[in-house]
């Protein structure tokens, strides 16, 4: 063979042994070297790709600094341009001792599809003392009417191309199936999940998870997730490690966990079957759900409750015409009749200002400082010892006046997510064509556009948040005894509805007006029919439309309690200090746990 022979034939086995793009793990977004501080570097890497069409996504910074000296490197993520209704960003400062490497999983949000383009911008500028700032940017286009999936690289290996060609072919607007990640690089915070609206894993990888990517995967299903492990042909359940247990052995199940699923499926261990698309095709995605399901306050109860108020600008339109009269006719030939023209000079300026103040005292008096909305909570009690969490979900409407500042603080909000509400004067779906917002998130500070004078907002936000509460369940005296259900909360209870594990259906005495303090049993009768009770039904109609779904979805559910709090706006997730809550809903659930009482927490921890 001919020596220009031998070199193809090198290329073709190079080629052949390098795998596809889509079948690799992360991507290196950016990464430099100061060549004048030994091997000093910055390194970011995504995880689930570079942007997201909704919520947010994870990225790893790697720094080593071997420059000499401590240093502090400033990290900021940008998604967005100015002619996008909705820019977001992130800033991270990263303190490095010399000689040492550090590694941080930080996460971007990024805005709602309704509020940008399927086509996103990412903007990376690093900085440090001493080093010029360096910038890297990445544009891609997202998905715009198939879900955002993630796929396990053992599943991507050889399945993942021609996936993705398909997906592609069906619909030239989708250019992905799945992104595939590796395991190593999964984070260990729940929102880091929330950018996806499914993910595929197999089982090797489920099982090398470590604790605190298993915690973070459990919390992103308990709050609306969809998590599909992947096993080998006859493997059992039990080889699975699962948090619950299905009830059934069947090749698939649907492993309902609170507001999400767990869902088992069969593959041959080399290949996923093309036939799988479908599947995935018609799974919800929660970039439509914040573009759809507010927008109508027929479907959206909390809304409607809250009402519509749109500005009135007579009075300042009376002022202005009052203004015109007075600065042309009535300055010109009274105040500064002819020969005294010089007076234009002081009484145009005196009427302007007059009138500039009379309007702001017109708008504060019809809008008011701050503002006022109604919010709704479900809290989802999950006490298991791997757990020990309050999953949060919080849908809120609100209306401003006069904001002298539009951010906020907060330490208990993991996500928040703007929602597409009905137009009018005070609020713009596709937002303000005059103006584009911007949302930055760094750490506890909320600043940007979140909260607008003279507008209306709507938001929902979620969390998981630690707690040593739970409802605490002992063996009942008898086999036909009533179910022993003690609260350690640091709320009273108000109404209680327990559904056993035998499906039998529990509930507090009627008409008792009672309320049950912490660390006392709550009085239990059976229910006189299978029928949910009135505060329940109403409770649970405050919610959107998927919200509502996946709560009918979980209703039935053995061995699952609901509640009402005497006192529950403490649990609700705290927003800008100067609005003001004329309705605080909140829908207590959960699951008993079983074992020694445990006691009431503390007021000082009583916040969760």
């Amino acid at each position: 063979m001919s020596s220009f022979g031998n070199i193809l034939l090198a290329l073709f086995v190079l080629v052949a042994l390098v795998p596809p793009r889509s079948a690799t793990g992360q991507e290196s977004l950016y990464k430099h070297t100061h060549p004048d501080a030994g091997d000093t570097f910055v390194e970011v890497e995504s995880v689930f790709g570079a942007v997201a069409r909704h919520g947010s996504l994870p990225y790893r910074i790697t720094i080593r600094n071997n420059s000499g000296r401590d240093r502090v490197w400033t990290v900021r993520l940008n998604e967005g341009n100015p002619g996008r209704p909705l820019s977001t960003g992130a800033t991270y400062r990263i303190p490095v001792e010399n000689g040492s490497e550090v590694r941080r999983e930080v996460t971007l949000a990024f805005a709602p599809a309704f509020l940008a383009y399927p086509y996103r911008n990412l903007t990376i500028h690093v900085s440090a003392t001493g080093f010029p700032v360096e910038s890297r940017h990445h544009g891609e286009a997202t998905n715009e009417t198939f879900p955002t999936l993630a796929i396990s690289k053992p599943l991507a290996q050889r399945s993942l191309s021609r996936l993705n060609d398909a997906v592609k072919r069906a619909n030239s607007s989708n250019p992905t199936f799945a992104k595939p990640f590796e395991v190593s690089y999964l984070p260990s915070e729940w929102e880091g999940y929330s950018g996806l609206d499914g993910l595929l894993m197999d089982r090797a990888s489920w099982l090398s998870l470590t604790p605190g990517q298993r915690q973070a995967l459990i919390a992103w299903v308990r709050l609306g997730g969809i998590l599909d492990i992947y096993r080998e042909e006859g493997t059992p359940l039990s080889a699975l490690n699962l948090p619950v247990l299905p009830t059934d052995a069947t090749a698939s199940t649907d492993i309902p966990l609170s507001l999400g699923s767990i869902r088992l499926h069969e593959w041959d261990g080399v290949e996923l079957p093309g036939s799988l698309i479908a599947r995935y095709r018609t799974l919800p995605t929660r970039a439509e759900t914040l573009e759809k399901d507010f927008d109508s306050y027929g479907e959206w109860p909390l809304g409607k409750l809250f009402g519509h108020h749109e500005f009135n600008p007579f009075f300042v339109f009376v002022l202005l015409l009052a203004f015109a009269i007075l600065v042309a006719p009535v300055n010109l030939f009274y105040f500064a009749r002819p020969g005294r023209r010089h007076r234009l000079f002081i009484t145009t300026p005196i009427i302007s200002v007059v009138t500039c103040l009379l309007v702001i005292v017109v708008i504060l008096f019809t809008d008011g400082i701050g503002g006022q909305g109604i919010r709704v909570v479900l809290a989802d009690l999950q006490p298991a010892r791997d757990e020990m969490r309050f999953y949060l979900t919080q849908e809120q409407i609100s209306r401003t006046g006069v904001m002298v500042n539009t951010g906020f603080s907060s330490s208990l909000i993991d996500e928040i997510s703007p929602v597409r509400l009905r137009e009018s004067s005070r609020h713009r779906p596709g937002g303000n064509p005059r103006r584009s917002m911007r949302y930055d998130i760094s750490g506890e500070a909320f600043s940007g556009n979140f909260f607008p004078s003279r507008s209306e907002q709507g938001f929902v936000l979620r969390a998981a948040e630690p707690t040593r509460s739970r409802i605490e369940w002992t063996p009942r005296e008898g086999a036909s005894g009533v179910p022993r259900l003690t609260s350690t909360l640091s709320r009273s209870i108000a109404e209680f509805y327990y559904r056993d594990a035998d499906g039998t259906v529990w509930v507090m005495p009627s008409g008792s007006g009672q309320t049950i303090a912490p660390g006392r049993e709550i009085p239990l009768e059976k229910a006189s029919s299978e029928t949910w009770p009135e505060w329940l039904k109403e409770d649970m109609n405050q919610f959107s439309k998927t919200q509502r779904s996946r709560l009918l979805r979980i209703v039935d559910e053995p061995n699952r309690f609901f509640a009402r709090l005497a006192d529950g706006e403490s649990l609700a997730l705290s927003t800008h200090p100067r609005l003001r809550w004329e309705n605080t809903f909140v829908l207590l659930t959960g699951t008993p746990a079983s074992g020694p009482a445990m006691t009431p927490p503390a007021p000082e921890n009583a916040a969760r």
